[in-house]
């Protein structure tokens, strides 16, 4: 079993490389990325502040803020890759316009 620890420190690395993919726009393997951090987090136990030692919370809590950090920077490239796909369905629910 993978400690507590050692599951943060993977889920900062994958919000690193959804925030690489999301910066490159990559939107595949973001997904891919996040699916993964998903079943991690899910992973560990929802007591996790309460079972790391205190000298080992600190490390805890800077890997979690980096995640949300890394998450602030995801969000807004995905609701700008939102709208632009809202545009494409837009306009192929319009369809061609005839001259007239």
């Amino acid at each position: 079993m993978t400690s507590p620890l050692a599951a943060l420190q993977q889920l900062a690395a994958l919000s690193e490389a959804m925030r690489g993919a999301a910066g490159s726009g990559d939107w595949e393997t973001l997904a891919e990325h996040e699916a993964a951090r998903r079943a991690l987090a899910d992973s560990l136990p929802a007591s996790l502040s309460g079972s790391l030692p205190a000298a080992v919370q600190a490390k805890a809590r800077a890997l979690i803020e980096a995640c949300q950090r890394c998450d602030a920077d995801v969000r807004p490239l995905v609701d700008a890759r939102l709208n632009e796909l809202r545009v494409v369905l837009r306009a192929a629910r319009a369809g061609p316009q005839a001259d007239t």
